[in-house]
């Protein structure tokens, strides 16, 4: 891909789950904005997901949801064809998106379907690039790049929203290290489905 950065079209996306083992939790939120030229383009993608596990005491806290507040969501068979519509033509990008994709793999297999994509651009190693330094927090990022955060809980669309404002701004900051070309960029971040 040697077309320039700014005429890509992307997804950026974010989940919520009930722990971090794609085996033994499940999604319940689903976030994503999609970008055009480095800018918001369409309708943002939010959905509540009814998860086929029980909601831990961490998650509870880290999100402010519990089983009662998502019996009523939509199924992943309805969420998830919606959302994967939405990834085609769209390069995804993400904070730490190799879980995230093996959650959608999986949520997809128990559908009896499969993702559209086993990758994504993850905005922690294009911020490794520009700011060589230890992995840090998406709050801690959109600090470092001067990005108002303002949130009590976790909320996929929110989360997206700032993991978008992060990947523009690096966008930015890397161009003016003359790096235009997608290929590069997805050189720099590529970050692949860990979990099959």
């Amino acid at each position: 891909m040697e077309n320039d950065i700014h005429r890509e079209r992307f997804l950026v996306f974010d989940l919520e789950m009930t722990g971090l083992s794609p085996d033994n939790d499940s999604i319940i939120e689903i976030g994503a904005v999609p970008l055009y030229g480095m800018e918001p383009e369409g309708e943002m993608f939010f959905s509540p997901m009814r998860p086929y596990t029980i909601i831990g005491a961490d998650s509870k806290r880290i999100h402010g949801l519990d089983g009662n507040q998502i019996l009523d969501a939509p199924p992943p068979d309805v969420v998830l064809p919606e959302f994967f519509n939405m990834m085609k033509g769209k390069i995804l990008v993400g904070q730490n998106p190799s879980l995230d994709l093996s959650f959608l793999w999986k949520a997809a297999k128990n559908i009896g379907g499969d993702i559209p994509h086993d990758w994504a651009i993850d905005i922690s190693k294009i911020f490794s690039f520009v700011f060589p330094q230890n992995h840090l927090s998406l709050d801690a990022m959109a600090k470092t790049l001067k990005i108002r955060t303002h949130r009590e809980n976790h909320n996929a669309l929110e989360d997206a929203i700032i993991t978008s404002k992060i990947f523009i701004r690096l966008v930015q900051l890397i161009t003016k290290r003359g790096i235009y070309s997608t290929r590069k960029v997805i050189s720099i971040g590529k970050a692949s489905l860990e979990y099959k």
